[in-house]
């Protein structure tokens, strides 16, 4: 590799040969200016030339941060789910660009990157709604960010991922909120009545989640064998919603029901033909379990929105989310002493680890209840000697 030094005034200007162009076969020359000794000249060339022959070397450039981020995000469109694809669109344009955008991306600091998680930690919500952001959320920007900025290095523009020396906030574990089988009982019988109370009911009762509750067709149904299977999601985009497969080959599996919850979806099978009848033509035949009074497919956010609150108050049972009604299925198992593999299978977990994970206070729990159930056994044997 050839390179030169050339004293300008009060600087040194260095030139660097770095081949021919391969598309227009033009000759290419890297120039930088170099303000100091000739020694300091001298050891920036070195550098350069190092760089060049063991593969570290970067092009430099003034794309900053976010236009780089723009252009990871077209690149990317592709290879990823839709709604994965608006997650990171939300965090690149909501999050980091406003405040790191603006930054050239070769100069880009694991301080600057630092301050900025310290920053969303005290003011960081979009909402309104208080003004930190979590632990957790704040380590999902960051593994954007890094993602982003791997990609970075592969394409050479950057030498190393400033990410990498920075440390992001300790994950903090939350404990799953969920009814008792006495607040659960309650919310049902309170909404008794209501056109969507087979929804709730096999939430309850199976443990799905939002979107495999919306994407239910009445195909996937089995009421002989008492069974229902997962084919496919309803899920709410930046824009409408999206059906499509469920993400894992684990979710997509076939899962028992009750006598209970098959009765109730025979129940509401009838009332939506009811409701076809009343309609007409106008009736959307789409297929799907859970629909508006006009067949079509319910959006996600509406059913655990204002919907589902104004039945939590009407029903005066505690406030918990919807996806609160999955965990609430998994507790009432757990509490009624089924193995917790039974319980991982029937939510579809990746492995049992998680399943105690999440749900450890519900077995700690039932662990203490052994334990005592030790004594009262020794208990009632003392007893019987006695008698």
């Amino acid at each position: 590799m050839k390179g030169s030094i050339e004293k300008r005034g009060n600087s040194w200007r260095l030139s660097v040969y770095l081949g021919k162009d391969p598309v227009t076969g033009k000759e290419r020359r890297l120039r930088k200016t170099v303000r100091g000794s000739k020694k300091d000249a001298q050891k920036e060339l070195r550098d350069l030339l190092h760089s060049i022959d063991n593969g570290t070397f970067v092009q430099p450039t003034k794309m900053t941060v976010e236009q780089y981020l723009e252009q990871w995000l077209k690149m990317h469109k592709p290879n990823i789910e839709p709604t994965t694809h608006d997650w990171y669109v939300m965090v690149c344009r909501k999050h980091i660009a406003p405040h790191l955008g603006q930054i050239q991306l070769q100069k880009l600091t694991p301080l600057a990157i630092q301050k900025f998680y310290a920053r969303k930690l005290v003011a960081g919500r979009l909402d309104g709604k208080g003004k930190s952001l979590s632990p957790n959320t704040v380590r999902h920007i960051h593994s954007v960010l890094r993602k982003a900025l791997n990609v970075a290095v592969k394409l050479q523009l950057i030498p190393r991922n400033p990410c990498d020396a920075v440390e992001p906030p300790k994950a903090v574990k939350k404990e799953a909120s969920y009814w008792t089988p006495e607040e659960a009982a309650k919310f049902l019988k309170a909404i008794k009545g209501d056109r969507l109370y087979a929804l709730f009911y096999t939430a309850l009762a199976t443990g799905l989640r939002r979107g495999e509750l919306l994407g239910l067709q009445w195909e996937d149904t089995d009421f002989h064998n008492k069974s229902l299977t997962v084919r496919r999601v309803i899920v709410r985009r930046s824009k409408g919603t999206v059906i499509k497969k469920p993400k894992t080959e684990k979710s997509r599996a076939t899962i028992s029901l009750s006598s209970g919850a098959v009765e109730v979806l025979k129940k509401h099978k009838a009332q939506q033909a009811q409701e076809r009848l009343a309609m007409g033509d106008q009736y959307h035949k789409t297929g799907f379990v859970f629909t508006t009074f006009e067949g079509k497919p319910l959006e996600p956010t509406y059913i655990s929105g204002d919907y589902f609150h104004k039945l939590i108050e009407k029903a005066k049972v505690k406030k918990i989310n919807f996806h609160a009604l999955r965990h609430t299925h998994a507790t009432i198992l757990a509490s009624q002493g089924v193995p917790l593999k039974v319980v991982s299978e029937r939510l579809r977990h990746s492995s049992v680890a998680i399943t105690g994970d999440i749900y450890s206070h519900v077995f700690t729990e039932m662990d203490r209840e052994a334990a005592d159930s030790f004594d009262a056994a020794m208990q009632a044997v003392k007893e019987r000697k006695h008698a």
